[in-house]
């Protein structure tokens, strides 16, 4: 595992170089920290500097040129200038971590600007996403594909932490007292401070049962703290270790070929639709539309930080859920589980009709009651 790696690497750097320490302080999360140190180790490679220490030693003059070379050898190679952008917070998190100066304004203002059409804007249609589905028999790929459209998750919260059962919340049918099971919520980035509540559609709670109940057929035993996903191995034999961002991809960009999805190419190596982020942008695209649904709630279920409000407003989870179960009939894949979900929405808002109509219907007889007591006391008192 690549990530594996850099983690050791990290600690094994860390051990020897202040710097190195330094660059890491603070960075919370294991794919943030993977990220930053690929993107530091890769500048590092390219100019043949082998020793930390050494570099935060080097003054302005000589990090300017040293940052002006990398970005000159980026360009040449044809990395779009949002890449480049990227790749330089890792390498900026170390100098600025070891109190170096450079002049991070105008080297930034040096990258050139992308004019051509950005990768990855068109979300993926439910008709596309029904026909990935016919195309695999695999359980779990089904509940992946699921998952990913039901929750518009970044391949980050699969596994920043490893979602875990214990990440799973059972949630019942709204004004339904027996609480039965309807709906999963999904608890994204756990023990930390952009964890956020996600949910599942009932069509996708019932393709993520499947999935579970295929795996303790195997003889797996399923605890709080098995992964959600698992990786297979092409044999017979169940590995039981999470399933990761990038085996993800790996996994829906086959599905994409299987399925023959049509992916219009905007450069040389991007796509208007990406191969997970697609499932995000369908995602917002339906919360955004539906006009039912709270705007502010609707961020907040995309794990989006909107200003103040991105501080200040806390729903809590039922709240979250609230809103969500109004996207439901969108979202949902399948036709004949969509026309359920909205005949099921319907019925329940005929027997919430019916219940007003009776409780008003009664409401009327206890002021014809009233009124008539009324006529009765003033006719009593006019005889006597």
């Amino acid at each position: 595992m690549i990530g594996q790696v850099v983690l050791d690497y990290s600690k094994e750097t860390s051990k020897k170089h202040r710097s190195f320490r330094n660059f890491i302080r603070g960075i919370s999360r294991e794919s943030t920290k993977i990220t930053y140190v690929k993107f530091l180790r890769a500048f590092m490679e390219f100019h043949n500097i082998k020793n930390y220490d050494e570099m935060v030693h080097f003054n302005t003059k000589k990090i300017d040129e040293l940052l002006e070379d990398y970005i000159d050898e980026l360009e040449g190679r044809g990395v779009k200038g949002i890449t480049i952008r990227t790749n330089l917070i890792g390498i900026e998190r170390f100098f600025e971590m070891n109190d170096c100066i450079w002049h991070k304004s105008r080297i930034r203002k040096s990258i050139k600007r992308d004019d051509g059409i950005p990768g990855g804007r068109e979300p993926i249609t439910t008709k596309e996403i029904k026909r990935m589905l016919e195309c695999t028999k695999s359980l779990r790929i089904k509940a992946l594909v699921h998952f990913l459209a039901s929750t518009g998750i970044r391949p980050g919260g699969l596994v920043d932490p490893v979602l875990k059962i214990k990440h799973l919340m059972e949630m019942s049918r709204p004004n339904d007292f027996t609480n039965k099971k309807w709906c999963y919520a999904v608890k994204v980035y756990d023990e930390s401070k952009e964890g956020y509540w996600s949910f599942l559609t009932p069509e996708a709670t019932e393709a993520l049962d499947n999935f579970f109940a295929w795996r303790e057929n195997r003889g797996e035993k399923i605890t709080q703290e098995s992964p959600v996903f698992i990786n297979i191995e092409n044999n017979k034999h169940t590995r039981f270790q999470h399933l990761t961002d990038k085996n993800t991809r790996f996994i829906i960009d086959n599905l994409i070929r299987l399925s023959a999805l049509k992916r219009k190419k905007v450069s040389d190596k991007r796509f208007d639709k990406s191969i997970i982020y697609m499932f995000r942008k369908r995602f917002n695209t339906i919360l955004k539309l539906n006009n039912e649904v709270n705007s502010n709630i609707a961020e907040k279920l995309m794990a989006h930080k909107k200003g103040l409000d991105g501080t200040y407003l806390q729903p809590t989870q039922e709240e979250c859920y609230k809103e969500f179960i109004k996207a439901i009939p969108q979202l949902t894949v399948d036709d004949s589980e969509r026309k359920q979900v909205e005949l099921d929405k319907l019925t329940e808002e005929k027997s919430e009709l019916e219940s007003k109509n009776e409780e008003l219907q009664i409401a009327l007889k206890k002021v014809d009651e009233l009124w008539s007591d009324k006529q009765r006391m003033e006719q009593a008192q006019k005889q006597s």
